[in-house]
């Protein structure tokens, strides 16, 4: 776990012996949008757990790559889920590195705590703008434009 200037960041990798996810990578990805007094658990999960988690709480019988629990909108507490092999198909499918994957979903996922939301194109637009802007800043590539 960091904490730092009221923010902190724990990660919980219930896969790996070697952790996939750096706290100081998430800390520096996020650096740019983070609320002071903020606090996120990200988990790293299997496509069981993921599955059981998007049923529960959105009704769909499948894994998914990301979700995003708001706990408390002041100061920012939530918790953000990555399930490991959806992501790791998702990236290898796109030809993208899967660090780069995890540093886009890890950003979308804390735009979601924000209030950030798809649903409609307008929202979309202005979320996936955010996005690119954060991702340029770390050298990542537009994760919209499959390579």
């Amino acid at each position: 776990m960091i904490k730092k200037d009221n923010i902190s960041i724990c990660i919980q990798d219930t896969l790996h012996k070697n952790k996939i996810l750096k706290l100081k990578d998430c800390r520096l990805w996020l650096s740019s949008v983070f609320k002071k007094n903020s606090s996120i658990t990200i988990r790293i999960v299997d496509k069981k757990e993921s599955e059981s988690l998007n049923y529960n709480y959105r009704n769909q019988k499948k894994p998914t790559n990301i979700l995003s629990f708001l706990l408390s909108e002041n100061p920012v507490i939530g918790d953000i889920i990555l399930c490991h092999p959806v992501i790791k198909n998702e990236a290898s499918n796109q030809n993208k590195r899967i660090q780069s994957h995890y540093a886009h979903l890890l950003i979308h996922g804390y735009l979601h705590l924000l209030g950030y939301s798809h649903d409609k194109k307008i929202d979309a637009d202005k979320m996936e703008k955010k996005e690119i802007q954060i991702l340029k800043k770390y050298g990542f590539q537009n994760p919209y434009i499959n390579s």
